[in-house]
């Protein structure tokens, strides 16, 4: 019982931004399961354009992270996420408004991706000035599943929503979400500020060789995502999509239960293994003759990256001195939204000359890639101590609970 109270208490000054990314992400989830259907159905829009209105989003992620992790080093991990949430509640209201024009639904998507790049860049570096290193990568991995709980279940709820009152309903959704997570980041006290001991720089070069692993990494998602289903029906086989269903159970499952590995055995060496079992997933889809091995395919893929992610990250905050940490965390993030951009359209094109099976072993050559570049490229580094300068933390906060 007394460990239980000494998790409890570590976890619970976490909780409300756990809470708010959790809620600002069920809006993204929410309009990425209608837009489809609104943009082809009621607009008449062909699927080049759909495709451009839906990845607008990550475009405007990928550029907005590395400027809000720097902007909220200098000014505050809460007051950016602040104005994060406050910026997706906006595009929910343009959803509304512009859910006739593409042009404005495009502007809709922008600021979206401009709100959940900030809430979640400054929210992660909020969270990692709360912990003690020893639980960094585990509290880093908490709250990747935070955000991907909230994407999933707002598909779920954008979906029903649009059932039960239309399209006008789902963007009331994505506002209170984003309401809901602004109130949220308000709970916990301000944290304390770190004095830098050298100038920032936008793009910190900490996290470019972890980034490009990560990017690497992230082309098999996309491959799964995107061709998985395409792949066994080729074969034959119905429901493929199963396997990418099923990496979705082991991403979150193999964090919740080993989200403390990295921090046990080390972020360099899960990082290499982890990129391993990516590979050795991927391959088991590209080669799977009926559903069954194609699911452990999924399966192993999605316990390989569930932990590589996190690794990465743990590796970028050993690299980076306290008070940089926003920036170096926002443009390593922005590494994943880059193998999403990339990683579908690179697949379709292996597909399209050498057929399905050669864009996942493209792919998982990536995900070796990656593993190569954490055991040659990435060295972990001691972190500076931190001086707080103005705001306090808590001690409950900081406290490891062993």
């Amino acid at each position: 019982m007394g460990r239980m109270r000494e998790t409890a208490s570590f976890y619970r000054p976490l909780a409300p931004l756990f809470g708010a990314i959790f809620c600002c992400m069920l809006g993204v989830g929410a309009s990425l399961a209608v837009l489809p259907f609104l943009v082809r159905d009621d607009l008449g829009a062909d699927t080049v354009t759909v495709g451009v209105v839906i990845g607008a989003i990550a475009v405007a992620a990928v550029l907005t992270r590395p400027v809000a992790g720097r902007l909220a080093d200098r000014h505050g991990y809460r007051r950016v996420m602040l104005v994060g949430a406050v910026t997706s509640a906006l595009a929910g209201a343009v959803y509304l408004l512009g859910e006739s024009s593409v042009p404005l639904l495009m502007t809709a998507r922008i600021l979206h991706g401009v709100g959940e790049g900030a809430v979640y860049t400054a929210g992660a570096a909020w969270l990692v000035s709360l912990c003690p290193p020893q639980r960094r990568g585990r509290v880093v991995g908490l709250y990747g599943i935070h955000m991907w709980l909230g994407i999933t279940i707002g598909a779920l709820l954008g979906t029903v929503a649009l059932r039960v009152g239309g399209y006008p309903t789902v963007w009331l959704f994505c506002v209170v979400g984003s309401l809901l997570g602004m109130a949220l980041v308000a709970v916990p006290p301000a944290p304390a500020r770190v004095a830098a001991t050298s100038r920032a720089a936008l793009f910190p070069t900490s996290a470019l060789t972890p980034g490009i692993a990560l990017a690497l990494a992230g082309l098999g998602y996309a491959a799964l995502a995107a061709f998985v289903g395409l792949h066994m029906a080729e074969r034959g086989v119905a429901n493929g999509i199963a396997a990418f269903n099923a990496f979705g159970f082991t991403y979150i499952g193999v964090r919740l239960v080993l989200g403390n590995v990295p921090d046990r055995l080390g972020a360099r060496r899960v990082a290499i293994w982890s990129a391993g079992v990516e590979a050795v997933g991927l391959l088991l889809v590209a080669i799977a003759p009926n559903l069954a091995v194609a699911i452990v395919g999924g399966l192993v893929t999605g316990a390989g990256l569930s932990l590589l992610f996190p690794s990465l990250a743990l590796l970028v905050i050993n690299r980076t001195e306290p008070a940089n940490q926003g920036a170096a965390l926002g443009m390593f993030t922005s590494f994943w939204d880059v193998g999403l951009v990339v990683g579908g359209p690179l697949a379709g094109l292996v597909a399209g000359l050498a057929g399905y099976p050669a864009a996942f072993v493209v792919t998982l050559g990536c995900a070796l890639a990656a593993g190569l570049l954490a055991a040659a490229g990435i060295r972990s580094t001691p972190r500076a101590t931190p001086q707080p300068v103005t705001g306090s933390t808590p001690a409950s906060a900081c406290a490891d609970p062993g």
